[in-house]
């Protein structure tokens, strides 16, 4: 049985919101990066490490694209999972490569998590990948 994927302690980055969110990206299951949002008004967001990937999180929007072009936008169907307990969108924050269907998500406010079994509707096409 292989462990589920998570950060290792020295990975681990802050936000705006918490200081010890692992981020995943929905579409590559890799750690994702704090940087500097594009507006700096915007403050600090998660974005994903693979070159050309434009997923990024913060705990104010959940999932975005960070494109330029409206039509790459409308063509992505970003997860939207939001916490039982206070509304916040949650993050990804485990998945099993043994069990490819499992997805377990995270309220950057009240650290409540969840998994894909417990969430109907909302997951997008993130929920395939």
């Amino acid at each position: 049985m292989s462990v589920p994927r998570m950060a290792c302690e020295q990975e681990r980055l802050g936000s705006r919101t918490r200081k010890d969110l692992h981020v995943l990206c929905y579409q590559h299951h890799t750690e994702m990066l704090l940087r500097l949002a594009s507006d700096p008004a915007e403050g600090l967001l998660y974005a994903c490490r693979e070159p050309g990937c434009l997923v990024c999180y913060d705990s104010s929007n959940g999932y975005f694209l960070d494109a330029k072009e409206p039509k790459t936008i409308e063509e992505e169907t970003t997860p939207r999972v939001s916490c039982p307990n206070d509304g916040q969108l949650m993050y990804l924050a485990e998945v099993m490569p043994e069990k490819r269907s499992f997805r377990l998500w995270r309220c950057p406010e009240c650290n409540t998590s969840r998994t894909n079994e417990e969430t109907s509707g909302g997951l997008g096409k993130g929920a395939e990948a």
